[in-house]
């Protein structure tokens, strides 16, 4: 009897901490005037605990951003998420695009309340936290960043602020005429104190027939768990062998980054 009124508890403390509310949202998104949002998104949607799939048509309401002022007001179902510092919600700003296999966002944890008006912003596809009546970087949670053209020829590190636990994966993006190409990332060394070392490279080849258009390629390679923790430093070396021309994403620059546990802004 007793177990089963442990269990009917834990039921119920699992409900309470993925309560569902209904939140009114109101602000302004500055910079849809922006060449990288105006020449390339069809929409944003703001969104909360169903976000936008690629390809699919949602059969619930969404609220939308006014492209043309930025301006956004509507009801959301947020789930509210309790820690040891307060009751939050997390609001998604998703730019929907034909361009896009996966939609870039911005995800903004903010306080709890029935009311939520987030001023005036810029949108930034990362995570943020509000705090102290500004935004700052969400330190807690995952966070992607993007190298390069974000519509061109880039790099997505996921995540870059990995754990120890985390895989860390580059998701190379590049255009060309379907030319093979030839992609590896090397072992983890330590040359310099302190500072865990990785090379990679990157290049396609240029003795094969190729089409006259050219469309975007995907590549993605990983560091697998366990990570020791420290500080990381990824470049680009130039492929060796003949016929091979190295796609720019790193080549004459260091990305760092570091591995610990993550902790609340």
């Amino acid at each position: 009897m007793r177990s089963l009124m442990l269990v009917v508890l834990a039921v119920c403390v699992l409900g309470a901490q993925a309560a569902t509310h209904t939140v009114h949202v109101a602000g302004t998104v500055e910079n849809t005037q922006s060449w990288e949002i105006k020449g390339y998104f069809t929409a944003m949607v703001v969104s909360s605990t169903e976000l936008p799939q690629h390809g699919v048509v949602s059969t619930r309401p969404q609220l939308m951003v006014d492209l043309k002022t930025g301006r956004f007001e509507g009801e959301l179902d947020c789930v509210v998420i309790r820690n040891a510092h307060g009751r939050w919600v997390d609001i998604h700003f998703v730019g929907v695009s034909y361009l896009f296999t996966a939609y870039p966002e911005m995800v903004l944890r903010v306080p709890y309340a029935k009311h939520i008006d987030l001023g005036t912003f810029a949108w930034k596809p990362s995570h943020y936290r509000w705090k102290d009546g500004a935004l700052v970087i969400d330190t807690a949670v995952p966070r992607d960043t993007v190298i390069g053209d974000l519509f061109g020829t880039h790099v997505r590190v996921s995540p870059i602020n990995p754990a120890p636990d985390d895989t860390v994966h580059f998701a190379f993006t590049w255009e060309n005429s379907g030319q093979p190409h030839q992609a590896s990332m090397g072992g983890l060394y330590m040359k310099d104190c302190c500072t865990h070392l990785c090379d990679f490279t990157f290049a396609v080849r240029t003795d094969t027939d190729v089409y006259g258009e050219s469309w975007p390629h995907h590549v993605t390679l990983y560091l697998p768990p366990k990570l020791a923790g420290g500080r990381y430093r990824i470049r680009q070396v130039p492929a060796q062998g003949a016929n091979l021309r190295d796609v720019d994403f790193l080549v004459g620059k260091d990305l760092y980054f570091t591995v610990g546990e993550r902790k609340e802004p």
